[in-house]
């Protein structure tokens, strides 16, 4: 797929100087952005809520001392809403054992809409194949490699655990 990329935009705080490249008129974060001024005007609290929520994180991801230098901004936040799926995924294991199934239906709710801004997910089988063909890339063989696999690991559109999972089934045969 190619992408046009139209300005590089530098935030800096304090001596940190981070680059951010932005697309054309296809960026998430715009794409966020005008779907916050929509859903205020149409007064959607749940998709409000969420959309804020993520423009909140991101912020505090780019601000972060901890966060990669030069980083494409679409990969950042992309990164952000991935940590919230994440959190909504546990907030709902605990809440249905906890025997809290209003709050799980909240979240259930909060999940759907994040997963609207992530890009298809990869299957296990797609995860499958690109993780034997990364093994031999990195000529990894035990489970001792297993590091050298995962950093290698650059799909932002799986899930990091059916990654881990896969490469340990692989590694351990």
């Amino acid at each position: 797929m190619f992408r046009q990329l139209v300005t590089a935009r530098v935030i800096t705080q304090g001596f940190l100087a981070r680059t951010y490249t932005t697309e054309a008129s296809g960026s998430l974060l715009a794409r966020l952005k005008d779907d916050r001024k929509t859903f205020m005007r149409s007064k959607q609290q749940p998709d409000l809520n969420v959309v804020k929520n993520i423009l909140s994180d991101f912020t505090y991801h780019i601000k972060s001392p901890n966060a990669p230098a030069n980083q494409p901004e679409e990969e950042a936040v992309l990164s952000v809403i991935q940590k919230l799926v994440k959190k909504r995924q546990d907030a709902i294991s605990q809440y249905t054992t906890g025997n809290r199934p209003e709050l799980a239906a909240q979240e259930q709710k909060e999940l759907v809409i994040l997963q609207r801004y992530l890009p298809e997910q990869m299957s296990a089988e797609q995860i499958e194949e690109k993780v034997k063909a990364l093994i031999e890339q990195v000529g990894a063989s035990s489970m001792k490699d297993m590091g050298k696999v995962m950093k290698a690991w650059n799909e932002p559109s799986a899930d990091k655990k059916m990654v881990s999972d896969a490469v340990k089934k692989l590694l351990s045969q």
